[in-house]
């Protein structure tokens, strides 16, 4: 059929565009949501990171305290 345009043709060469730039565009917006998802799992690590050394800090501080507290009850009992 010369000089006449196949509206089937016109349709599936569109939907072959389309769906090759929402392809694009569906690929970068998985790498952004990646990215994304990323940084948050590193913002969340950091944080626990931070406050492990935190807790372990206070436990420190705790067992000197009560260590101390355990020698000056020792001396007290020795020294009666």
């Amino acid at each position: 059929m010369d000089g006449v345009i196949d509206s089937r043709e016109v349709l599936a060469q569109r939907a072959s565009s389309s769906s090759r730039s929402s392809g694009v565009s569906r690929s970068s917006d998985q790498e952004l949501e990646a990215a994304r998802l990323r940084e948050e799992i590193r913002q969340r690590d950091e944080y626990a990171r931070v406050q492990q050394e935190y807790y372990a800090s206070y436990n420190a501080q705790q067992q000197a305290a009560i260590q101390v507290s355990f020698e000056s009850s020792t001396i007290s009992i020795w020294s009666i």
